[in-house]
């Protein structure tokens, strides 16, 4: 890492701790997500030794006021102070906070500047705080919303091999890695392309068949690099349709909302289990 300052200084930010730990004898590392600036890495250098209205302040879920210098890798803070009161989140709510925060250092880069991710983060939190609100519907829209405004989410109302609308009534197998949905009965040959595919045999058109000697994609249930398969999720169409709309009246959307984000989800992070995970397996069982 680069600890070295330099002659960049950043102006007073809206941000929030997503994450900190102990460095050395006296100082933080901290993980701050800013309004400006994204997600950016800073040492509090002596942070430990200061009095205890400024330790305080080192901690999740609290509207800051963050300010630094350096432009490298690593930055020295040189500015903290609050800006509105920690946010008080217990037990499975605070399970969720802490997904919250792990999904968004996941997802973002550093120094991706992006307002709308901040406001949307900024906004679920406040959410998680409303006992009225339910707390895997902040969670569900979070993950939807967050993925939309980095571009990277299809249009579910219409994420057919061909573009058509999704029919609410139709039972579909969604396939993630190629963010199609395919009607439960055209999927009824899946099996023999899998087969097909393992063969290495590609379908021509007319439907005439070849051997290649290597894997090619061959329907939505092939991951894109050819090798991989993706069983899909079956979902029905009402439920594709809501997601886009973002409207989790009902609890069986609600339900298969919440395995369809998950495979969504680990296509932009990664296989590696979220932490936060076991956090809620203690305090709310798994979400």
């Amino acid at each position: 890492m680069d600890y070295e300052d330099d002659s960049v200084s950043s102006s007073v930010q809206p941000a929030y701790i997503l994450h900190y730990h102990e460095y050395q004898e006296s100082s933080y590392i901290v993980d701050a997500f800013t309004l400006n600036h994204g997600r950016v890495a800073l040492i509090a250098k002596s942070a430990r030794n200061s009095r205890p209205s400024i330790r305080a302040l080192y901690q999740p879920f609290r509207p800051l006021l963050l300010s630094w210098v350096g432009a490298g890798e690593l930055r020295t803070l040189t500015g903290i102070e609050d800006s509105g009161a920690a946010l008080n989140l217990e037990r499975v709510r605070l399970a969720c906070g802490y997904y919250i925060n792990e999904l968004t250092l996941r997802l973002l880069g550093k120094d991706q500047r992006n307002e709308s991710v901040f406001a949307l983060y900024s906004m679920a939190l406040a959410e998680l705080t409303q006992p009225e609100i339910d707390h895997e519907r902040v969670i569900r829209s979070f993950e939807l919303q967050v993925l939309d405004a980095m571009g990277v989410l299809p249009v579910l109302s219409h994420c057919t091999a061909d573009g058509s609308p999704i029919v609410p009534e139709t039972q579909y197998l969604y396939h993630p890695a190629n963010a199609i949905a395919v009607p439960i009965e055209g999927s009824a040959g899946l099996g023999l392309l899998k087969e097909k595919h393992r063969l290495g045999v590609t379908v021509a058109q007319g439907g005439s068949t070849r051997n290649t000697g290597a894997t090619t994609s061959l329907s939505p249930s092939i991951h894109a690099d050819g090798i991989t398969l993706d069983e899909g999720i079956s979902v029905k169409g009402q439920t594709l349709i809501a997601m886009e709309q973002i409207n989790f009246d009902s609890t069986s959307t609600l339900q298969e909302c919440r395995q369809l984000m998950r495979a969504i989800v680990r296509l932009h992070i990664g296989e590696r289990p979220l932490k936060s995970r076991e956090l809620f397996k203690t305090l709310a069982g798994t979400q």
